[in-house]
């Protein structure tokens, strides 16, 4: 299975199986960009990029992200199996066909997300914790992270591996620009605080309006604020020192991340690999453009993040 899905993420670009869908693609600096197939989208907020093997929905937060074969999951909301068999069909003369919508109203999404904040319960003495705890993260734990079971995801590879049984899952709320939730990032794990088993690797999923959404782990203090693509390197920050973090629910997020007017200085808290540097030079752009005094950071080799850095110090 291992070399089949290679073989078809070699074979099988981004741009010609959403052209097949019907999806208007416009050349830009980068790769390619449109109006988002997954959701109403007014503006163009869909990018394909990495030599046309990666794509991102901006507006629909980090759950529209990936290959070419989760490109056709979510399009046709199958399975991993289901999917490449659509792809070996398109690259042997078949048609990836448009199909009927079938995604929730964004509204419904945000909904949805604050339904199971008000069914979660605080992150002390949960699975959720231990997760924490097992990366080296002993401080107290901000109330913006909670506990809940969940079911997985549609279509998920933590679906598939695991089965549609109610799952332990730590909830970061993800606040708007007035404060207020407006989604949660759901980690999926196992009952002892692992990250759960994941046919395609992935355990994290965005719901609710996420776009512009931040996890406020630590409250402003004065005009400096890091930021940083994730729960788990904002934390790591925060006991490296950092006097006020937020996280976007994913690196890709960090340039769309609203930040006000008193943040004036804006320190990058970013991957120190090819994608983590690309997008903390994206979120540089967009906050310098905004205005303010901006720095990037990044751990120190050979860490990829600061959470592993964290891990290390700890050992």
């Amino acid at each position: 299975m291992t070399r089949l899905i290679a073989d078809v993420r070699n074979r099988c670009s981004v741009s010609s199986i959403a052209r097949a869908a019907g999806v208007k693609l416009k050349p830009t600096w980068e790769g390619w960009s449109a109006r988002c197939p997954f959701h109403e989208d007014g503006t163009p907020s869909f990018t394909i990029f990495a030599n046309d093997r990666r794509f991102q929905c901006f507006g629909c937060g980090c759950e529209a992200r990936g290959d070419v074969i989760d490109f056709v999951r979510r399009l046709h909301n199958v399975g991993l199996r289901e999917a490449i068999a659509i792809l070996n069909g398109e690259a042997a003369g078949g048609r990836v066909s448009q199909p009927k919508p079938n995604g929730k109203p964004k509204a419904d999404t945000q909904a949805a997300a604050l339904r199971i904040i008000e069914g979660s319960k605080p992150i002390e003495s949960t699975p959720a914790e231990a997760y924490l705890r097992y990366r080296a993260i002993t401080m107290p734990l901000p109330s913006c992270l909670r506990f809940a079971m969940l079911v997985p995801p549609r279509n998920s590879g933590v679906l598939e591996a695991n089965g549609p049984a109610p799952m332990p899952a730590l909830i970061a709320i993800i606040s708007g620009k007035d404060g207020k939730p407006v989604g949660i990032q759901r980690i999926y794990l196992t009952s002892d605080g692992r990250k759960a088993a994941s046919r395609d690797g992935k355990v994290k999923f965005s719901l609710g309006l996420v776009a512009g959404g931040a996890v406020r782990l630590s409250a402003l203090c004065g005009d400096d604020v890091v930021i940083s693509g994730s729960v788990e390197d904002g934390l790591s920050l925060i006991q490296m020192g950092a006097p006020a973090v937020w996280a976007a629910p994913g690196e890709s997020m960090l340039h769309r991340m609203w930040l006000p007017d008193e943040a004036r200085s804006v320190v990058i808290g970013g991957d120190a690999d090819a994608e983590g540097r690309r997008a903390a030079d994206r979120a540089a752009a967009a906050f310098t453009v905004a205005g303010r005094g901006v720095w990037i950071i990044y751990p120190t080799a050979p860490c990829k993040d600061f959470n592993e850095e964290l891990q290390e110090s700890a050992e």
